[in-house]
């Protein structure tokens, strides 16, 4: 293997599912275990939907230098790292071995070709078969969200760029060493508001040194309409229940899914409207409640009730088993992108639904 540069690896991810598609208001995407700033050569990628101990353990074995985890390994601020918790021994000992994390989450959720495109193949692999839209819209600080901006803005490799983290409307979606006259320096690629842009350019303003060598290009990104939170489709031609529970099973690889029936229906009532949402769709299914089938990993037991007792049905697979099955998916679009013999693809023959029925 020849090795790709992980700078490489990490753009072309973030061209996949741009950053500033997950939920800035609670998401931890992007970057998160960081051995070293030499961009290093990568040729083993574990793609994983848990960071769990045997997972890694499986990363060293199989030499990989670069774990992608849909589920974000640091979610809650961390205050220390020490032995006696899990996740921190994982991130010591990526550290250690020098492997660096990547998460998606939810970027990989809104985007047009993600996790919640794979889970309403269900329902046909031809969108002549229905028609979709996100649940959810992606969100701005601004009005319109047409009026959201993308920066490409050039600074010293040594500057600090943890300033954008305290920048409303602003989010890093791609970083890219590269050399300039003045020296080594970092491009960013930041996804903000106007009001944002402003702010930006003003704190750089009085620095006249540091100015000279930064490069602010305001170019118009509108948001695109297809990604977003969450799917409302509905179908051509209407199907029963037992007929989308077998599609989705078939999906899934699931030998058994949790099923309520609306008060109101049989399994061979026909139905024509689905939201879909990977992982716990209880929020987003706020905003699509009269719908016919509700399917997601997990609801609470009085979100269940209260959709039956409005005439929806609800399907759950329980929470991972709804995005695991992506991660094939995400495999070959990589593979048709990068060469084999540059750098291998995995997927984690550990990583599993910690539940099992029994």
């Amino acid at each position: 293997m020849s090795g790709i540069e992980l700078n490489t690896i990490i753009s072309q991810f973030k061209n996949y599912a741009p950053l500033y598609l997950a939920d800035q208001s609670w998401d931890n995407v992007g970057v998160l275990v960081e051995p070293n700033n030499d961009n290093p050569l990568i040729e083993t990628i574990l793609f994983t939907n848990d960071l769990t101990e045997p997972v890694l353990d499986e990363a060293i074995e199989r030499q990989a230098k670069l774990i992608v985890s849909y589920h974000p390994p640091i979610f809650s601020p961390l205050k220390r790292l020490t032995q006696n918790n899990w996740k921190e021994r994982i991130i010591l000992k990526c550290i250690r071995h020098g492997i660096t994390v990547y998460a998606p989450h939810t970027s990989w959720d809104a985007v047009d070709n993600g996790i919640n495109q794979w889970l309403i193949s269900a329902f046909g692999t031809d969108k002549q078969d229905y028609t979709a839209r996100p649940i959810e819209q992606i969100k701005t600080n601004d009005t319109p969200s047409h009026s959201q901006q993308l920066l490409t803005i050039t600074v010293p490799k040594e500057h600090d760029i943890n300033f954008m983290k305290n920048i409303n409307g602003a989010a890093i979606i791609n970083e890219i060493s590269c050399n300039t006259p003045n020296g080594p320096a970092i491009q960013l690629s930041i996804s903000c508001s106007p009001r944002a842009a402003s702010s930006i350019i003003d704190l750089y303003r009085p620095e006249e040194d540091i100015s000279k060598t930064i490069q602010i290009v305001d170019v118009q990104k509108p948001l695109d309409s297809r990604q977003g939170y969450g799917r409302l489709i509905e179908l051509n031609n209407s199907r029963t229940i037992r007929e989308v529970v077998e599609n989705v099973k078939t999906l899934t690889g699931l030998k058994y899914i949790r099923l309520a029936l609306a008060n109101d229906k049989t399994i061979d009532s026909p139905i024509k409207t689905v939201a879909v949402c990977a992982g716990s769709g209880a929020s987003v299914f706020s905003k699509a409640r009269n719908v016919d089938i509700q399917l997601t990993g997990e609801l609470t037991h009085h979100a269940v009730l209260d959709a039956v007792h409005r005439g929806t049905t609800v399907i759950l697979c329980d929470h991972t088993n709804t995005e695991r099955g992506f991660l094939n998916v995400i495999k070959k679009h990589f593979e048709q992108i990068w060469d084999s013999n540059q750098v291998k693809l995995l997927i984690s023959e550990r990583d599993r639904d910690p539940l099992e029925i029994v």
